[in-house]
């Protein structure tokens, strides 16, 4: 597209890796750049809820044996959808809330790996759950009874007693660390936690600290589920901002710069509980250039919705999302290469394949992706491309499920998706295509504005029959040349007058039909 061609280089190359958030009346932007490049984008509109994570008292409204699965109210629109493999333990602080509970009864329940739905669940029961994938289209949120109330450093689950540390934090050294210090804390009966990448390095007091707010936290969302009725909502996730600072603001980051007095001071409070040494970072920005504009990341965020991603050597990538999956193509372009097809494949294939991994995380997609690469003869070559694609992957903090690359050259993955994409939170379908991506060619419509008008002048008595025919001036060219003898061939065998009038405010396929 036009706008990708002489767009300025971002004045600020070499600043290192940089938070912005622009806060505007309705919305809030957020932007990660490295060296000026556009890494991460998160978006929050107000009044549109982002739920995933939050946790829930909700009522079972119906149990649906035939798919191993409840709908549960939980005080939105649209029923949340739990299976059986989503439910818990954590069905016992549900039956809590019920009088005719009995111990015998928990006892008896099967275990989890022969639990049916039916049997662990009833309709009515009020139990606590947590979204895990917002309302997407037509279905309702995912939930589980596993509950986790995420810090900076450790997630806490409050029904799992399971200890885990982050594969990402490899060194055993630090991992013996780390669960030392966890062996030692006596965590209450039936609770774990589970160690998150930022907590290497930490300290004893940093991370003891943060679990002992956790416990409280999650006291406080069990002291409010116990008082009051089904459907309540008993634990907000932070709103994006905060969101953001608790998971993506680290070490390694120079500096944040915000850009409303208000979300500042918001900032500086809760970094203030969390993290008091990177409140230096945080820096207040009230130049009267806006913000994203001083920083060219307006022209980049514009790139995120399109199609097409460019790639350096020529070549390029087509997205194309579906309700059902996300299909990616990847095509050499005006690539060719010195040698021959395979070393063009090979080298395209290899700038596609470090590209993915950043546009995956820009546009925010999940669920099932499938990577069309160029064809390769050659098996190291496929090895080769899939290996970078791994590695790249591996920046990646969703979870990833990932297939070599097949003969075709066709990689199948899965990756975690808990909200809607950001093209389908900020985009609608299109009314004239309906999500088709194409129209109609002008010939097209112009064909069958001719059989329309045969059928109108067929439904019209008397003697005197006369029409005016409004269309797009596209159409009204191809009516003029390729479809005249039709319309004259029409017009006598009606007895009829027809006038042809263009419109250039009248879509390509809109026809209006006046009679006189």
């Amino acid at each position: 597209m036009s706008r990708r061609h002489g767009r300025r280089k971002p004045e600020h190359k070499g600043a290192g890796k940089e938070i912005l958030v622009n806060v505007g009346p309705v919305e809030t932007r957020i932007a990660i750049l490295d060296n000026g490049r556009l890494v991460d984008f998160l978006m929050e509109r107000e009044g549109v809820e982002h739920y995933a994570g939050s946790i829930y008292k909700g009522k079972v409204k119906a149990i649906v044996p035939g798919i191993e699965a409840a709908f549960v109210d939980i005080g939105m629109d649209k029923n949340g959808f739990i299976h059986a493999s989503d439910v818990g333990d954590a069905t016992v602080l549900g039956e809590l809330f019920s009088e005719d509970d009995s111990s015998e009864e928990k006892e008896e329940r099967p275990q989890k790996s022969h639990q049916r739905i039916q049997d662990i669940l009833k309709v009515d029961q009020e139990i606590l759950v947590q979204v895990v994938k917002e309302a997407i289209s037509t279905k309702g949120p995912r939930l589980t009874t596993y509950l986790s109330i995420p810090g900076r450093y450790i997630v806490l689950t409050p029904f799992d007693s399971h200890i885990g540390i982050s594969k990402r934090i490899r060194e055993r050294d630090e991992r013996k660390r780390i669960r030392d210090i966890f062996d030692k804390i006596k965590l209450p009966e039936g609770t774990g936690c589970i160690v998150r990448t930022m907590a290497e390095g930490r300290s004893n007091e940093e991370l003891e600290d943060e679990l002992k707010y956790l416990l409280n936290l999650w006291e406080r969302v069990r002291l409010r589920a116990d008082k009051q009725s089904a459907p309540l909502v008993v634990y907000e996730e932070y709103g994006a901002v905060l969101r953001m600072i608790r998971d993506k603001f680290t070490d390694d980051i120079t500096h944040l710069l915000v850009d409303s007095k208000d979300e500042f001071i918001r900032v500086n409070r809760f970094l203030q509980a969390f993290r008091p040494a990177l409140r230096k970072k945080v820096k207040l920005y009230a130049e009267h250039i806006p913000l994203f504009q001083k920083h060219d990341v307006d022209s980049q965020i514009e790139e995120i919705f399109d199609r097409k991603v460019n790639l350096k050597s020529g070549g390029s990538l087509i997205i194309e999302q579906t309700e059902g999956l996300v299909a990616i193509d990847v095509n050499s372009g005006s690539f060719t290469g010195k040698r021959n097809l395979e070393e063009t494949a090979y080298k395209t294939n290899i700038e596609a394949a470090r590209e993915i991994p950043h546009q995956l995380i820009l546009r925010d997609i999940g669920g099932i992706i499938i990577i069309d690469f160029i064809d390769m003869e050659d098996r190291g070559h496929r090895e080769s491309v899939f290996n970078v694609l791994q590695q790249e992957l591996h920046q990646d903090k969703a979870k990833i499920s990932l297939r070599p690359i097949s003969q075709f050259g066709v990689v199948e993955m899965t990756r975690q998706r808990m909200r809607k994409s950001l093209e389908s939170s900020s985009h609608n379908e299109c009314p004239y295509c309906h999500g088709k991506g194409i129209i109609k060619s002008s010939e097209t419509v112009a064909i069958e504005t001719v059989r329309r008008i045969d059928s109108v002048l067929s439904r019209i008595t008397g003697r005197h029959k006369h029409l005016t025919v409004i269309t797009h001036p596209d159409v009204n060219v191809a009516l003029m040349s390729n479809q005249a003898k039709m319309l004259s061939d029409i017009q006598r065998k009606h007895r009829c007058k027809i006038n042809l009038n263009e419109d250039s405010t009248v879509h390509r396929e809109d026809v209006i039909i006046n009679e006189h």
